[in-house]
């Protein structure tokens, strides 16, 4: 009896002696809010530590991290970052507050089992990191990049006749996709947490076209030729600056022309001079007077190739080397000539002048039934005004006799041009391809009002007759004396036109009746120096 009564003593002495343990070793953890021995946040020891003094330590670890640099090699170029630079950041989480709970919840006998676990076998946290997409997507464009060797595309020129075709070029390029995934798995799978070495994902750059698809470049579309015979010289030089600005362009299935991104600026360092040129009505001289023709001439030679017209704007009065709504004005921003490639494969521009002619062809893979279907294109007036009474301009300084027409005066129309298709020589098909309206515009002439004093001389008596009727001989009255046209034409030099500019008159623009509308013109009169 005393036996068994001693047992229980002893073992109620140990429960005591078990609890009280459990019980220090519990407040010894809670003391001071200090996370328990053996807790780590990926490789920082933060046992010991209150939740600020573990933060603290945890964030010096994430700044030494984004420190690290990062080397991408291309080919046999490198680029080098920071992780920092590159958005490395980690997750957000609740570790720190996990951390703190560890024995300090639940019963006595929980508690002191994770105490014992912790202590025996560390607790370890890793740590979730990412990067910041869109600045490695920046880092891959602009840095890695730069490195990329580009495709070209085949080539294609005329050249003393004949064509030459010019190979394509394979390319590099550094794959970002691929390249982005690289770099978020070096520092995701078994980052040692030094700096970090990768080589950048590249690819070959395939040309879109290659010399097989320039090679069918061999075909006559269409042509189109204009003349310019009564024209300056600078206007023929610009005619000339033109064509070489244009020729052998190449244009891909898809690619759009724009007559005004190839030959401007209207500029003397871009190769052009003063002629004629339209501005709100009148005829004046302009840099680069003459580029209408060339966009006139290229327009027809591209409705021969039934290519697809994009934009297009008539003159604001006529021109006399083509026919009425088969003229294509370039004027600022607002005139242009456009045309699309749509065809399958390239086409290739060829322009050249010669003998005051400028003519235009266009090649590419012939692909109509040319051998029976042809094309014409007709052009047909609705409507003409006739040009409004002369504006006269009277000149103090030159005699009643002086006059002389600066210049010319401009029928108006309304015209269309149709498009006509035949086969086997019968019409299929007719379509109207534009409408046009072109302003009327009065002649304009310049007057002397100066009235002339007769002289009076002194008969002298003679027994002979004076072979000259005994005067000075006046300058006709039409203005045509030799004198009157070759150096006293009013503000206006031998083959030249007056430098105003009036406000444009063109009913299609009124929208810009203030701004200059410059378009070449071959006058159909002969005295306006046009």
């Amino acid at each position: 009896m005393k036996k068994k009564i001693t047992i229980r003593v002893m073992v109620l002495l140990l429960l005591c002696l078990f609890s009280i343990g459990i019980k220090s070793q519990v407040l010894a953890a809670s003391e001071d809010e200090a996370i328990t021995k053996g807790v780590y946040i990926d490789s920082v020891d933060i046992g010991g530590m209150t939740k600020e003094q573990a933060k603290e330590a945890v964030e010096q670890y994430i700044d030494d991290l984004k420190s690290k640099k990062i080397t991408i090699t291309v080919d046999d170029a490198s680029e080098e970052s920071t992780l920092e630079e590159l958005g490395f950041h980690y997750k957000d989480n609740n570790y720190l507050d996990d951390a703190l709970l560890i024995g300090k919840s639940g019963n006595l006998i929980k508690r002191y089992k994770e105490l014992k676990d912790t202590e025996e076998a560390s607790l370890v946290y890793n740590l979730e990191f990412e990067m910041n997409k869109d600045k490695v997507k920046e880092f891959i464009k602009e840095k890695l990049s730069s490195h990329n060797v580009k495709a070209e595309n085949a080539a294609v020129k005329r050249e003393n006749g004949g064509f030459v075709y010019t190979n394509h070029t394979v390319g590099r390029k550094v794959n970002v996709k691929d390249t982005l995934n690289a770099i978020e798995d070096s520092v995701i799978e078994g980052w040692d947490k030094q700096d970090i070495a990768i080589t950048a994902v590249v690819e070959e750059d395939i040309p879109k076209y290659t010399r097989e698809n320039v090679e069918k470049v061999k075909n006559l579309l269409g042509t189109f030729s204009t003349t310019y015979t009564t024209s300056s010289s600078d206007r023929a030089g610009n005619l000339a600056n033109g064509a070489r600005l244009i020729n052998n362009t190449v244009l891909y299935p898809g690619d759009v022309f724009s007559a005004y991104e190839k030959l401007t600026p209207f500029t003397k360092s871009n190769g052009y001079y003063e002629a004629g040129a339209y501005a709100n009505g009148k005829v004046v001289d302009s840099i680069g007077g003459g580029a209408c023709q060339v966009t006139t001439t290229l327009y027809n030679a591209v409705l021969l190739s039934e290519l697809e017209v994009v934009e297009r704007a008539p003159h604001s009065m006529t021109v006399s080397y083509v026919k009425l709504s088969m003229d294509s004005a370039i004027a600022g921003t607002w005139k242009d000539l456009k045309f699309k490639n749509d065809q399958d494969s390239p086409i290739l521009i060829e322009v050249y002048t010669k003998d005051r002619t400028i003519t235009f062809n266009i090649w590419g893979d012939e692909t109509r039934a040319t051998d029976k279907r042809t094309v014409k294109y007709e052009s047909v007036v609705l409507s003409e005004t006739k040009p409004g009474a002369d504006v006269v301009t009277k000149d103090p300084t030159k005699p009643e006799s002086y006059q002389v027409t600066t210049q010319s005066a401009h029928t108006g129309y309304v015209a269309e041009l149709y498009k006509v298709v035949y086969e086997n020589g019968t019409e299929v098909s007719r379509t109207r391809v534009n409408k046009s309206v072109y302003n009327a515009s009065p002649r304009y002439v310049t007057v002397g009002t100066m009235v002339e004093e007769e002289e009076v001389e002194e008969e002298v008596p003679s027994t002979e007759t004076s072979t000259d009727g005994g005067g000075l001989q006046e300058g006709s009255t039409d203005g045509t004396d030799a004198g009157n046209t070759t150096n006293e034409k009013p503000g206006v030099k031998p083959g030249k036109k007056p430098t105003t500019k009036p406000e444009d008159n063109n009913s299609e623009d009124t929208s810009l009746e203030n701004q200059e509308e410059t378009e070449s013109t071959e006058s159909i009169e002969t005295d306006n120096g046009v």
